[in-house]
């Protein structure tokens, strides 16, 4: 009797365990897919990645200083969508958040839908704004470190219009 409940019991934590580590072992694949996949997309550029930063399993930014060049990639559909923006071409940058208010029990609440990053260029010739997604709730349920990476950025990005203006 002891052996058949052994038994049983090994049988119903291999039929939890599995798919757990068979979901991880997707995901580790997928991101270090994409994180090649995006380095060599810089590469294909000619563009050197310093310090690049990778989100959830589908967005990456990275900074070429050499050159002054900004690329930005989100997978879609296991489409690579990669942008690549010469950051002396752009006067500002800021933090937008889309943000949804709905009522419960009595009370408003508000959640956050969509987070960009808006690149304003200099050449009104071009599109004048270019929005930058480090956030989206259909993409990604919940929120891990996206604000914090924002926020670097847009530092990061504004110290090169910085470094641009002070040597114009």
């Amino acid at each position: 009797m002891d052996t058949t409940n052994t038994i049983i019991g090994a049988i119903i934590v291999l039929i939890i365990v599995l798919p757990i580590v068979a979901i991880q072992r997707s995901q580790t694949s997928k991101k270090k897919k994409s994180r090649k996949a995006f380095i060599d997309e810089a590469l294909k550029n000619n563009l050197t990645v310093n310090e690049p930063d990778f989100w959830g399993s589908y967005y990456a930014i990275a900074l070429d200083t050499n050159k002054n060049k900004l690329i930005y990639s989100k997978i879609i559909d296991e489409a690579y969508n990669t942008k690549i923006i010469d950051l002396n071409q752009v006067s500002s940058c800021a933090i937008v958040r889309t943000n949804r208010t709905f009522k419960t029990k009595g009370t408003f609440k508000t959640e956050t839908d969509k987070i960009d990053l808006v690149i304003e260029y200099v050449n009104a010739n071009k599109l004048n704004k270019e929005a930058l997604e480090f956030y989206n709730v259909d993409v990604n349920i919940t929120m891990s470190d996206e604000v914090s990476l924002l926020e670097k950025w847009e530092t990061k990005i504004k110290n090169n219009i910085l470094k641009k203006e002070q040597a114009a």
